[in-house]
């Protein structure tokens, strides 16, 4: 897997998380400190948000589900927006 493949769907995936939250994705407001920290999600959205990541995973990289799953798991417990209660 390319560097250029890898950043596409990080792209991708990024974008969609800000749509979750009704934002616009750039990259200049993930070079602000803790950005990650500034918008919230429910659980019913955290959970169709997975589905879809997993599910362009696998298409994007022809990767198995449950290598699909565990790098969501990294990228969720990196960048994903805090869990409202």
């Amino acid at each position: 897997m390319s560097d250029q493949q890898t950043s596409r769907f990080l792209t991708k995936a990024m974008v969609k998380m800000f749509q979750c939250v009704g934002q616009k994705y750039t990259e200049e407001f993930t070079k602000k400190e803790d950005w990650y920290l500034l918008y919230t999600w429910d659980a019913a959205t955290i959970a169709k948000y997975k589905t879809w990541f997993i599910t362009q995973a696998m298409k994007h990289f022809k990767w198995t589900k449950t290598k699909a799953e565990k790098e969501y798991g990294y990228f969720f417990l990196i960048w994903g927006w805090k869990q409202s209660e």
